[in-house]
């Protein structure tokens, strides 16, 4: 009889073990995944992409004052998004366009090549400015993001250039559209000269291309 109430109370035991050591993993299980599972919702990593299905067609985003095709400045990203296909989104840096503050900038990609991107204002949806990277986008005035500097000043006979020091580019302001032509120069590749890093220059070496334009 005593036999019989000890095997009766280790049986007991070992179940009263087990079922504490199920619930227990149970619980470490939940607290591992919910963390991961609501860090991967709200902080995308850089380089993750998303695709947007269908085709792309160049010929509909004319670049324009304040818009590029369908897409314009004020809009959220999510209704920009809802104007082109084709396209796969990464997520980089305003930093690299030189928009400081440490937003998001959504590069839209066909392939490996970049045609455009969205930055919106700092903590917001809201669009602030548009970057066209493409050379098969077109402003209204035939310029692409791939015109020499002899291409932009058939259209802008006394256009200068800007040294923007902080980024290490020049640039060309087209300040009735909006844009800005950007050129990815160093110092040995310089468009203009800048005795006084105030003051523009006339173009000296006009055979730089266009690296995007920013629709501001």
């Amino acid at each position: 009889m005593a036999g019989s109430s000890l095997v009766a109370a280790t049986t007991f035991s070992i179940f009263t073990i087990m079922t504490r050591l199920f619930i227990i993993s149970i619980l470490l299980l939940l607290c591992a995944t919910v963390p991961i599972n609501l860090v991967a919702q709200t902080s995308p990593k850089k380089n993750n992409s998303v695709r947007i299905n269908g085709q792309f067609r160049y010929a509909d985003f004319k670049i324009k004052r304040g818009q590029l095709g369908k897409i314009k400045i004020g809009m959220t990203v999510r209704e920009a998004e809802q104007k082109f296909s084709g396209l796969t989104r990464k997520t980089d840096e305003a930093g690299n366009f030189g928009f400081d503050g440490g937003g998001p900038a959504y590069l839209y990609y066909s392939g490996k090549k970049v045609v455009l991107g969205l930055i919106p204002k700092m903590d917001t949806d809201t669009i602030m400015c548009i970057i066209a990277a493409d050379k098969r986008l077109y402003t209204t005035n035939r310029l692409n993001p791939n015109s020499s500097v002899k291409d932009l000043l058939k259209k802008y006979p006394r256009m200068k250039v800007y040294w923007d020091e902080m980024n290490g580019w020049e640039f060309f302001q087209d300040h009735k559209n909006n844009w800005n032509f950007v050129f990815m120069t160093d110092e040995k590749s310089r468009i203009g000269s800048y005795p006084d890093l105030n003051v523009p220059s006339r173009p000296e070496r006009t055979t730089a291309k266009t690296d995007w334009i920013t629709i501001l």
